[in-house]
């Protein structure tokens, strides 16, 4: 009697262990960021910080990809930024008036 009481339980354990791994893993990562876009949608851009920069962001030799600057890095013993640049525009078009933020996606020239 006791063997059948357990049974269907430890079958639905099994089924929930079969069918839930995946859950914990996604929340353990935190955020991942693709090396094209943030995660807003906007470009990034990939710098190698300058030697000796004593924890002020000097920007050096830019990157094309995430994986390029993570192994100079790797390499050189010295961190890499990830930047995106955004501009703030005025909505105005309510009774309260809002800032936005919008991503900068190509450079105007002047």
């Amino acid at each position: 009697m006791k063997n059948d009481l357990n049974t269907p339980e430890d079958s639905s354990m099994d089924n929930k262990t079969l069918t839930e791994p995946s859950a914990p893993r996604g929340r353990r990562g935190g955020k991942r960021r693709s090396s094209q876009s943030s995660i807003s949608g906007g470009p990034v851009r990939f710098f190698l910080s300058k030697s000796g920069s004593n924890g002020t962001p000097l920007l050096e030799e830019e990157f094309a990809s995430e994986s390029e600057a993570m192994l100079e890095s790797l390499k050189t013993g010295r961190s890499y930024f990830v930047i995106s640049e955004w501009i703030s525009s005025a909505d105005l078009s309510k009774k309260v008036p809002q800032i936005r933020k919008e991503c900068v996606t190509a450079k105007k020239s002047g």
